[in-house]
């Protein structure tokens, strides 16, 4: 699964001209349907997906391409995870995060048990995000756990993206777009 940061429309005419390239090849990625449509839980509401799938020609393979606002293979949007993500970094306990997002202790805790097991490819891939789009970003302070060092890295590259490059939506959507997933895949670098 890909995370994608453009508009419904921008992404069909990328796929149609050819314009995004397969991560496994570098070969053009072609419109080949839809994934099955589904509901992601948002902060406040509920949006609808049906993300669209793609097909490599050059190597055969088939990507599904999935918004950056919705993380792969889970229920709840990046605003969502995110915020747990920030309050697991600052020490609060899955329950008292569940809690405050009206969500089950069980899924908040799987969050953060993903999360602390990709901590460190999450920080090295916020970190060179975060220093190739801003050259001249200071030295990173650590933030006294691995969790809590990912989030900042995350934030820092965030932060870089939208200065450098003015996409819309919220840092984790950044966050999830750069890292290929956030919480699932292999982080992507830059290029």
């Amino acid at each position: 699964m890909l995370s994608v940061s453009m508009s419904e429309d921008a992404l069909k005419a990328a796929l149609e001209t050819g314009r995004l390239a397969c991560p496994g090849c570098s070969g053009p990625l072609s419109p080949w349907g839809s994934a099955r449509a589904r509901e992601v839980r948002m902060l406040h509401g509920v949006r609808s997906v049906r993300p669209r799938r793609a097909c490599c020609y050059r190597c055969g393979s088939t990507h599904v391409l999935s918004p950056a606002w919705s993380v792969p293979r889970r229920r709840d949007g990046a605003e969502v995870i995110g915020e747990a993500l920030v309050a697991g970094a600052r020490g609060d306990g899955h329950r008292t995060i569940a809690r405050r997002l009206g969500r089950t202790p069980g899924t908040v805790r799987g969050w953060l048990r993903a999360a602390r097991r990709r901590a460190e490819p999450l920080r090295c891939s916020g970190v060179r995000w975060a220093y190739t789009l801003d050259p001249e970003l200071g030295a990173i302070t650590p933030a006294g756990s691995p969790l809590g060092d990912a989030v900042e890295a995350l934030a820092l590259a965030a932060r870089a993206s939208v200065l450098r490059l003015a996409p819309g939506g919220c840092p984790w959507e950044v966050a999830t777009w750069l890292t290929g997933g956030l919480l699932h895949g292999q982080p992507r670098d830059p290029p």
